[in-house]
């Protein structure tokens, strides 16, 4: 908790849902707590990063990462334009991830963790 509490509280995820995450992964992965906090740190600060207008330091802007999740029925930005709370976006993630296929979660992972 200690690893990503500050990353999630700056997009927006609150307590109960960081906990919810963080125990949903542990138990599915059974990869460490602090592997997996490192992880959505990872998670939030890229989200973070991404720009409207440019690109983050791996060629990707919030344009193409709200198209690519877009594809998969995860809407990044709200009706007035702006960035959906993060948690709100893992918990819509989470809703489809057992419905699709390898290749699915593969790219859903790659957008919003990217290839690192």
């Amino acid at each position: 908790m200690s690893r990503v509490a500050s990353a999630a509280a700056s997009m927006g995820v609150d307590v109960d849902q960081l906990n919810a995450q963080l125990s949903t992964i542990i138990s599915v992965t059974r990869q460490a707590p602090e592997s997996v906090g490192t992880a959505l740190r990872s998670i939030y600060a890229r989200m973070g990063q991404l720009k409207v207008e440019g690109e983050d330091e791996f060629g990707v802007s919030l344009g193409q990462y709200t198209e690519d999740m877009k594809k998969m029925g995860i809407e990044i930005l709200d009706q007035e334009g702006n960035m959906r709370e993060m948690g709100n976006v893992i918990e819509d993630v989470a809703a489809k991830w057992g419905d699709w296929t390898q290749a699915q979660k593969i790219a859903a992972a790659q957008a919003m963790a990217g290839t690192r």
